[in-house]
């Protein structure tokens, strides 16, 4: 192998040694303070145990848009919520979508957030082929943002339980047979507060 070969790959182990050094830390870049403040508390509607993470410490410190190109937060506090990391080239996606579309019957799914890792707008097609109305739809604000969420979240689909005061209540990696993602389902409808 050439040196400057040899050179290259040193670099990248080096650079995924650190970069999973620090997301077995939880460092996400956010001061402790900051992470305390991002997590809303609604009096006696607890549905995760207080020692459960904040969405900014256990998803990470990064920007989302909207399909109108503005910032949004990746979470809104007081409502539960489930958290869809998906890509436009994810099989595994679209049959979720499908799924989910066949379930929902024509009843909005207010409560999912499709974060589409190519940007917000190209969710927009795969929620409109499978109908699939009220979803949330984001994606990176950058390719920075776009690069970290790719690292952070190496396979699609990945789901996210969030609850009202912004904890992460449940993760589900990859797309589980249909009767388990019923559970998720009636969260998304507004029918239960976790899956």
């Amino acid at each position: 192998m050439p040196v400057r070969q040899l050179a290259f790959v040193v670099a990248i182990i080096g650079v995924a040694i650190v970069f999973g050094k620090s997301l077995s830390r939880g460092d996400d870049g956010a001061s402790d303070d900051s992470v305390r403040s991002a997590a809303i508390t609604v009096p006696g509607t607890d549905t995760a145990p207080a020692t459960a993470p904040s969405a900014q410490r256990a998803l990470g410190a990064f920007f989302v848009t909207d399909l109108a190109g503005s910032k949004v937060p990746l979470v809104t506090p007081g409502t539960p919520t489930i958290l869809m990391v998906s890509s436009e080239t994810c099989g595994w996606c679209k049959r979720a979508l499908k799924d989910l579309g066949e379930m929902s019957g024509g009843r909005p799914l207010s409560r999912l957030t499709l974060l589409t890792l190519e940007g917000a707008a190209s969710g927009a097609p795969m929620l409109a082929k499978e109908r699939i109305a009220g979803a949330r739809l984001v994606g990176p604000s950058g390719s920075t943002d776009q690069v970290l969420l790719t690292f952070r979240y190496p396979g699609t689909p990945t789901f996210v339980a969030i609850d009202r005061n912004g904890r992460v209540v449940k993760t589900m990696p990859g797309y589980p047979i249909r009767e388990e993602m019923q559970h998720w389902f009636a969260v998304m409808v507004g029918d239960q507060d976790t899956p």
